[in-house]
């Protein structure tokens, strides 16, 4: 076997390269058995990693093979699921080198599952019943090599004409099945002009493969007291014994990925995670109350705490925590089924329908709900799909996308009148659901053509000759809103922008898009990261330090922006004071007006100050004129930085440091 396998570098834009990464991870397994058993994980290997006609494997387990789900623009693979077979000791570590070159063999199909399964059945009580014993015709093969064969079926029950059971089983050439059950309330013909909500459903449930009951639960544990409409839960079982392997990534090679970022400060103990475990009903780490909490709440940001945590760390303990919470996303409304297609309904179906106003596009409010439109929900289904590679975790990133393309308007552009932090996060979410989707898929079709709208929306605001601050306001046409009138001048909520900044760049990186849309995503990126440049660079003395608060005046006119650069906004800014001096620690304050009311930023983690870095380390990332001044200005000016920089051990989610420093 010939290794090709090299060190790979990545281009982002303005022709900046970052240094080499690995070519491809380091997996590392955790067995609690001993014995010859399956495993299996994901990649996201870099752009040129894995060219096109190759396949990943490992001088350490000859059998490992790869499937690709998808491919970046120059064709390598972008998405792949491994899976081998190992002799392992319980508690005894083993690490797999990955490399690339040729393998062989025949690929597993739907005949081993009906070699390692015999049925699938649901019971509800007097709601019916659901049994699938017949494995030969899947609705469609996930994906397949010569170790694994993932098969996707659905069972209604008893008569129900929403209730459904949808079944994902991997099957192994070792002798092991993985079955996975979602019950979900969800079933709705997506192209009808005025969608039928599903009643809510009463039952005591069991969940029995080849005959041995594996789960249990009632519907009055569910939201509310019932199985509302559009919620789901979750039941899975091994087939010939759980193997008991957890597999974890290297951090280097994910802080590599163009999705996710590099981390500046390093882990300590995950061990709260250690007993995460998802049961039907289950939120994971996600609050109860729903995902309306404020913009500092833990599920909130680039990526959730626990996803961030697992990025820092790659332990065990937290990738746990990762499984549980993305799972712990059925139990939210957003678990929509097209009748039609029997899959998370496409946007194009969706569209023109929405939530918010019209009400045809129908919803269940009662808790735990995700926050109108996506304004401060948190990601799931992308990072949870790489520790355990499942349809699941796929469905989930098109389920969160779906909700967020039919909250705020008719035509799938996030947030078109108020909540700018929401076109971030919304951008973010469906751009996980793309690149996880396998390019066979239509549903990827139809969420690059909703990206690029939203891309088009972002472009506006680039383009309007109002804009002379490079931010994007929170409004959806001029004049600019004023987000507090009580406080003098217009006043705009910029850690909204530095949100988007965080993500458009990455969805950028990401190249979902092709051709001029691409090239439109990008100098959408490229401009988006000019505030922060422009703010450091443009201050007189150290007023760049004074970052505001939830609101920053951005003109001295309401609605409006009178001042044509940041020096001119700051000056207004402290016209009844003196700036600070260049050099001194982040400075803080609601609605700013005056020094006095400013204090310092004793550490780093969830706050204003946090958010700024992060968009400034991302400009620096991506070379923007001016943005290596910036760099400069900041790092030998905050007097505190190294102190304050701590705050990220604990709480990394705004913690980035520039992968090209």
């Amino acid at each position: 076997m010939k290794i090709i396998s090299k060190p790979v570098q990545i281009t982002i834009s303005n022709g900046v390269t970052l240094p080499p990464s690995s070519s491809l991870p380091t997996l590392t397994l955790h067995p609690t058995q001993t014995g010859m058993l399956p495993y299996t994980a994901a990649i996201f290997p870099i752009e040129g990693s894995v060219p096109n006609g190759q396949s990943v494997f490992s001088t350490q387990d000859s059998s490992l093979r790869s499937t690709v789900l998808s491919r970046w623009p120059d064709g390598s693979a972008s998405v792949v699921v491994l899976a081998g077979v190992m002799s392992v000791t319980s508690g005894m570590t083993k690490q797999l080198q990955l490399a690339i070159g040729a393998t062989s063999g025949v690929a597993l199909t739907s005949n081993r599952v009906s070699q390692l399964v015999t049925s699938v059945a649901i019971n509800c009580g007097g709601l019916g019943s659901g049994t699938l014993s017949n494995f030969s015709q899947p609705e469609k093969v996930w994906w397949s090599n010569e170790r694994v064969v993932c098969c996707r079926y659905r069972v209604p029950i008893g008569s129900d004409q929403t209730l459904e059971a949808v079944i994902d089983i991997h099957a192994f050439s070792s002798n092991h099945a993985f079955v996975e059950v979602v019950l979900e309330n969800s079933k709705l013909a997506a192209s009808s002009k005025a969608p039928t909500k599903p009643a809510n459903k009463s039952y005591t449930a069991s969940v029995a493969v080849n005959g041995v009951t594996v789960s249990t639960a009632t519907s009055t544990a569910g939201p509310n007291g019932s199985h509302e409409a559009f919620r789901a839960w979750y039941a899975s079982y091994w087939i010939g014994g759980a193997p008991g392997i957890e597999v974890t990534h290297d951090i280097a090679s994910m802080q590599s990925h163009p999705l996710f970022f590099k981390i500046w400060k390093a882990g300590g103990s995950q061990a709260g995670y250690a007993s995460a475990k998802y049961t039907p009903w289950g939120l994971g780490e996600q609050p109860a109350s729903g995902l309306a909490g404020g913009g500092d709440s833990y599920q909130i940001g680039p990526l959730p705490l626990w996803e961030c945590h697992y990025l820092q760390t790659g332990a065990k303990e937290t990738r746990r925590a990762v499984i549980a919470s993305a799972l712990g996303m059925l139990t939210y409304g957003i678990n929509y089924r097209d009748s039609a297609t029997g899959l998370v309904p496409r946007l194009d179906a969706v569209h023109p329908k929405r939530m918010s106003g019209v009400q045809d596009w129908p919803q269940t409010e009662t808790e735990p709900t995700i926050d109108g439109g996506g304004a401060h929900h948190g990601a799931a289904g992308l990072m949870a799909f790489m520790c355990q590679p499942s349809p699941v975790f796929i469905e989930i990133a098109q389920k969160i996308a779906t909700w967020n393309g039919t909250n705020w308007s008719t035509t799938g552009e996030f947030h078109t009148d108020y909540q700018q932090r929401g076109y971030g996060w919304c951008m973010r979410s469906l751009a996980h659901a793309i690149f996880l989707t396998p390019d066979n898929e239509p549903w990827k079709t139809s969420a690059k053509a909703d990206l690029y709208l939203n891309v088009q929306r972002g472009t506006r605001f680039k383009n309007s000759p109002l804009n002379k601050l490079d931010i994007i306001w929170d409004d959806a046409t001029p004049p600019v809103s004023d987000f507090d009138s009580g406080v003098p001048g217009c006043q705009q909520p910029t850690f909204m922008v530095e949100y988007q900044i965080t993500e458009i760049p990455k969805v950028a990186n990401a190249k979902l898009l092709s051709g001029t849309q691409q090239a439109e995503l990008v100098a959408l990126a490229d401009w988006i990261c000019k505030f922060p440049v422009r703010f450091v660079n443009e201050a007189t003395g150290g007023a760049w330090r004074a970052i505001g608060a939830s609101r920053l005046t951005v003109s001295s006119v309401a609605n409006t922006f009178a001042e044509s650069n940041w020096g001119a906004v700051q000056a207004y800014q402290f016209r009844d004071d003196s700036p600070p001096p260049l050099a001194g620690p982040w400075l803080e304050g609601r609605d700013v007006t005056k020094y006095s009311l400013l204090t310092a930023a004793s550490t780093a983690g969830a706050n204003y100050s946090s958010y700024f870095w992060a968009a400034l380390a991302t400009a620096v990332e991506r070379n923007i004129p001016g943005a290596a001044e910036a760099w400069t200005k900041v790092t030998q000016n905050i007097t505190n930085l190294n102190t304050w920089s701590e705050g990220f051990v604990s709480d990394p989610r705004w913690g980035v440091y520039p992968r090209n420093k």
